[in-house]
């Protein structure tokens, strides 16, 4: 893709519907754009959690990573500034000494400012994986999700950076708490089990605790802080800084884990997001009114075609299922009313 900005700006949110299909048919067309595309979404679930950077920082970064991706510069412009500067994700880009990818989608990362090296776990769409870290704690990551720790991780210094969804099962120690970071949020915890859910469509972060204690901070906010109990489901709105608490059946949050996908009254538009992830799927909704829809489920080892056979009838919907003969191509779904 000759057009870096676009790759920065579908990461960070600021595409129209329209170009965002563009932009995604390009980068699916080029294995140098998912390429370009895969260092850009782990260097957003990083720095989500990291420094504010400074303009000249910015500019600097950007002319960099542009004159690298196709050899020449130009200045950027006031609005695109103020997208990195939200997005805070060039900077890394340069910063990084290395990335290696294994087999089992593990990234080593050094970061040459802080002479720290990240380890990143990456799960694509379609996918699910269980990571052990350092301290004995376990994590399982479900589609589209990236996990990070500092190779400083330690039994005393317990810190990781999430970008999606995940369930962690926390290793107990008393003086020593494990925290996660996603999006300015800081989830800090004892020994517990909980799910968070922040994937960098959505404008909140769901926070559900299954057992134990955590205890809700923002870097941002000092007067942020609220200390969740079990049982309960905690939403924080990005926009606005507001918290909602209420309780819940806390193992239909981590169902997912097990292979299992429950569905309890949720819109059709989350049920999209959700499935374009499990089953690694392009869903196009051609009528606005199927968002109207409230669907109920489980889904556990239906394939594709079989639950959106299983959505026409219970949502009164037409989803027609188009396989592209390309291997590398995802297969298509169009929804529109019946």
């Amino acid at each position: 893709m000759e057009n870096f900005e676009d790759i920065l700006k579908l990461v960070t949110g600021n595409l129209s519907p329209e170009k965002k299909k563009k932009v995604i048919a390009d980068i699916q067309d080029k294995k140098e754009n998912k390429e370009i595309f895969k260092k850009v979404k782990i260097s957003w679930a990083f720095l989500s959690s990291t420094r504010k950077l400074h303009d000249y920082e910015i500019e600097n970064a950007y002319l960099k990573i542009q004159h690298k991706i196709s050899g020449k510069k130009r200045k950027l412009n006031t609005a695109l500034k103020k997208v990195l500067k939200y997005a805070a994700i060039v900077v890394f880009l340069i910063s990084l000494a290395t990335i290696y990818y294994t087999n089992k989608q593990q990234v080593n990362c050094n970061d040459t400012q802080t002479k720290l090296s990240y380890t990143f776990f990456i799960t694509e769409n379609g996918q699910r994986s269980k990571v052990v870290l350092p301290d004995s704690s376990i994590v399982w990551l479900n589609s589209g999700t990236t996990l990070s720790y500092p190779n400083n991780f330690s039994e005393q210094n317990r810190v990781v950076l999430l970008n999606g969804q995940a369930f962690f099962q926390v290793y107990h120690k008393e003086n020593n708490p494990f925290s996660v970071q996603v999006n300015g949020l800081i989830v800090k915890v004892l020994g517990t089990k909980f799910d968070i859910d922040a994937y960098p469509e959505n404008d909140k972060i769901d926070v559900v605790l299954e057992s134990g204690k955590v205890e809700l901070t923002h870097k941002n906010f000092e007067s942020f802080k609220y200390t969740m109990k079990p049982g309960e489901k905690a939403t924080y709105s990005i926009a606005n800084n507001a918290l909602t608490v209420n309780y819940t059946d806390a193992a239909l949050y981590s169902s997912w884990k097990d292979g299992k996908l429950v569905f309890r009254n949720e819109s059709m538009k989350n049920v999209v997001e959700k499935l374009k992830r499990w089953y690694n799927v392009n869903i196009e909704v051609t009528d606005e009114e199927v968002f109207n829809s409230i669907f109920s489920g489980t889904i556990q080892n239906e394939n594709c075609e079989e639950i959106f056979r299983y959505i026409e009838v219970v949502c009164d919907v037409k989803c027609k299922l188009i396989h592209n003969y390309d291997k590398e191509a995802k297969p298509e779904i169009i929804i529109s009313k019946k």
